[in-house]
């Protein structure tokens, strides 16, 4: 077939590789034109798709520093198990080039053999087995790898996977593959050891660990899970969590995993060397032209005679940098000298800096953010084009963008890249968060208007990111399992049309039941059909969160107008009356609130704080006639950490008064206290004014104080508790209809208590637990020594 003088190589023989010397490639011409290319050997995969992966082309130049990528082109295509590429020389100035293939055998498809833990779907699913098809040796080795992680992913630790290939007795060309799995038993970890800490106590070791015995609760964070990487990330949490007192040398030697003999229990046993403990003697932060030693040393937070620390050094070197970034040298480097004695067991530390040059912005990008728009981004950044880079400016811009509640935690950075010695693009990178919330809200135990423990439940759907434009939109919808309670509509723009101005809209319907008047037939229902419209302002002047609103709003008030008993009616028909009052009800209100919190959803710093007033003028409403006001306080500080024990503190103070003798103040506008979101433990309205029959009666002035410890249960923050203590009082019924005071009980302010405790979950789905216990149960009056709550949510 060939010319005797024509010279042919062979590359990459079943698929391990290629390897070419000079002399193989030797050519008295090796600019030759290719005349042709023919392709030989290949039954299934078509002519033109192995002619398109190559770098020749009929009519041009063959060049030999191009064989290499050929050959791993059509590698690329997986269905090759031999390649050579052999040419023939037709002249001096012209040849031919054969592709000459041999072809893996075409998979027919796979089976599995003894899984039944695993469906077969899911494994072909998870793995992409469907996207293979031509056999190969060494992909089928992956496929083993990758089955037998799925397994231990569902701690079948000890699973067995090997697989055999079947040809087509028809047709040799074709073969089947079938994984035979022996799935062993299910196994967790039971027991976390450590050997060898004398300084460390086992219960701290644990508290830092990923890797954690089983528990009830282990199917929700993922207790008793044995993973390699996770026992990796271990060993240095161990490390660096030694170092932070001062144990320089520590080491975590091994990790033993031993599997009970039914092979369902597994003990984890961290052999640890802990060395000795090292003291600071001396430290040093080497100033220069722009700042003295002197000013440097206050922003190292490691102190000499104290034990060495890893977090204090971490620090020091992070506040050290941020100093030399406000002046504008944001790529400024802080490296610590550590030199330790191991005679006298101290160190001497030293920063050096190197400062580089300043820089300025050439462009601001947005990346990561598939849904939200670069607007929504661009407006909250406090950095713009042509600034000089500090890291005043990068760190509120990255808070500001953080506060949005739009992308995941810590799930905004900011990336730089240098284009000259004074310029630079700055990058910030978002990882979007799911904004859209399907709730499913459950209770167990008294409420509104109704004491009696019951489940009640509430369907609430809402997407505060729409459509990446960072508008608010949603429908909530409530009720109990006898009656429906309320459904509304809202909408909020926070920039309206990318203005400092915000717009809301909401609609709703409300039907109020109030099984607790039992004194009274039919039972109290009132039907409410409302909307209202709100426009903010930000102050900017004053601060970047800072905001002032007005709203107006107007609802219709509808009763099935419920009657005394015939016994009573006479004195407690006037309250029946005044506190189910039908008729239209307009408002205009104001709000000022300044808001520094770091984040909206999980706070661990700053303060928000907010007075709201509210008016139904007595000349626009024929029955109604008010003015409201209330001042909203919360704080919150991080005590250990950052996030690692948050303390949050809550006030506020409310008071409302008619502004008309003949008009009165609707009932639901009163300050009925009590109830997950003003005191827990307490049921709705039980605290305050009643009638003698324990009726609330709604109070005029309101007090409340809350204040929790939050923290992590978990080290990746997706299960966190809270304890709490929670007061409050309401006092000071309106008088008007009440013939006899000594009707009425509750009505002088009297601080009820309670404490409790709350689990907040984000995986496997979010929910939040709250019980909270009375301090000074009335027992006399038959109150419930606790309250339990539990609500549940998706998001997408």
């Amino acid at each position: 077939m060939f010319n005797r003088r024509s010279l042919f190589f062979i590359l990459a023989i079943a698929g391990l590789g290629f390897a070419v010397s000079a002399e193989d490639l030797s050519s008295p011409n090796d600019k030759q034109i290719i005349k042709n290319i023919v392709v030989q050997g290949n039954k299934y995969i078509k002519e033109g798709a192995i002619l398109k992966r190559l770098p020749y082309k009929k009519g041009g130049l063959f060049d030999v520093e191009k064989t290499g990528e050929a050959i791993n082109l059509l590698y690329g295509l997986g269905h090759f198990r031999q390649i050579r590429l052999e040419r023939e020389a037709l002249t001096d100035k012209e040849m031919n080039l054969h592709v000459v293939v041999e072809e893996r055998k075409f998979l027919e498809g796979f089976s599995f053999e003894g899984n039944k833990s695993i469906r077969s779907s899911k494994i072909t699913n998870k793995l992409d087995l469907d996207k293979i098809e031509a056999v190969d040796e060494e992909q089928l080795k992956k496929v083993v790898l990758a089955i037998q992680k799925l397994y231990k992913d569902e701690n079948y630790h000890l699973t067995k996977v090997g697989y055999e290939v079947v040809v087509n007795k028809e047709n040799a060309d074709k073969a089947s593959v079938i994984f035979t799995i022996e799935e062993g038993k299910k196994a967790r970890i039971k027991r976390v050891l450590f050997r060898g800490n004398k300084f460390m106590p086992d219960r701290k070791l644990r508290t830092i660990l990923f890797t954690r015995e089983d528990w009830i609760l282990g199917l929700m964070d993922d207790a008793g899970k044995y993973s390699e990487d996770s026992l990796e990330i271990d060993r240095k949490r161990i490390e660096y969590y030694y170092r932070d007192f001062g144990y320089l040398m520590a080491k975590v030697a091994n990790v033993d995993i031993a599997f009970s003999k039914d092979d369902k229990e597994i003990t984890i046993t961290f052999d640890i060397r802990e060395g000795d403990q090292y003291k600071i003697r001396y430290l040093s932060a080497p100033g220069d032209e722009l700042y003295s030693e002197d000013e440097l040393l206050p922003f190292v937070t490691l102190k000499t005679g104290e034990p060495y620390s890893q977090t204090k050094m971490v620090q020091s070197i992070n506040n050290l940098k941020t100093q030399w970034g406000e002046l504008g040298y944001i790529h400024a480097d802080v490296y610590p000298q550590v030199i330790p004695n191991e005679e006298t067991k101290e160190v001497d530390i030293t920063f050096h800096a190197e400062k580089g040059k300043k820089l300025f912005v050439n462009r601001i990008n947005i990346t990561g953010n598939k849904v939200t728009k670069d607007r929504v981004v661009r407006r909250e950044l406090a950095i713009e084009e042509g600034d000089l880079i500090t890291t005043r400016k990068l760190n509120a811009s990255k808070e500001n963008v953080e506060y949005l509640g739009f992308f995941d935690r810590a799930g905004v950075n900011w990336k730089i890249h240098q284009l000259a010695e004074d310029k630079a693009d700055v990058e910030m990178n978002v990882s979007e968060a799911k904004t859209g919330k399907l709730n499913l809200m459950m209770s167990y135990g008294s409420d509104k208007g109704n004491p009696q423990r019951t489940l009640k439940g509430s369907l609430q759907l809402e997407k505060s990111n729409f459509m990446g434009g960072g508008y608010d939109v949603g429908t909530n919808i409530q009720s109990s399992l006898k009656h429906f309670q309320s459904g509304s509509i809202y909408f909020f723009d926070p920039h309206f049309f990318d203005t400092d101005v915000s717009v809301a809209l909401n609609a709703y319907v409300k039907e109020d039941h109030y099984d607790q008047w039992t004194n009274v037939n039919p039972a109290p229902r009132e039907d409410t059909i409302g909307m209202s419209t709100n426009v903010g302002f930000l102050l900017p002047w004053l601060s970047r969160r800072t905001r002032v609103s007005l709203e107006f709003g107007i609802e219709n008030i509808r009763n099935n107008n419920p009657k005394a008993l015939p016994s009573i009616r006479d004195v407690f028909q006037p309250i029946v009356d005044r506190t189910f009052q039908a008729g239209d009800h307009v408002w205009f209100g104001a709000e000022l609130s300044k808001d520094t919190r770091n984040h909206r959803v999980y706070p661990s710093h700053g303060y928000k704080v907010l007075w709201g007033a509210k008016m139904a003028p007595p000349g626009i409403n024929r029955e109604f006639g008010f003015i409201k006001s209330e001042f909203d306080w919360s704080w919150y500080t991080p005590l250990i950490g950052d996030d690692s024990l948050v303390l949050m503190l809550h006030g506020r103070a409310s008071i409302i008064d008619s502004m008309d003798s003949s008009k009165i103040i609707p009932y639901k506008e009163l300050f009925h206290m009590g109830g997950q979101t003003t005191v827990r433990g307490f049921v709705w309205g039980s605290i305050g004014p009643a009638w003698n029959t324990g009726d609330p009666l709604g109070a005029r002035k309101a007090f409340q104080f809350n204040t929790e410890l939050i923290f992590p249960l978990i080290p990746d923050y997706s299960m966190k508790g809270h304890v709490f203590y929670d007061a409050g009082a309401g006092w000071d019924t309106p008088r008007r209809d009440i013939s006899d005071m000594s009707l009425i009980k509750r009505n002088k302010f009297n601080l009820r208590q309670a404490v409790g405790f709350g689990l907040n979950l984000v995986k496997p789905f979010p929910a939040k637990i709250d019980w909270g216990y009375k301090l000074d149960r009335d027992k006399k009056s038959g109150e419930s020594p606790h309250e339990f709550h539990i609500s549940m949510n998706s998001a997408w």
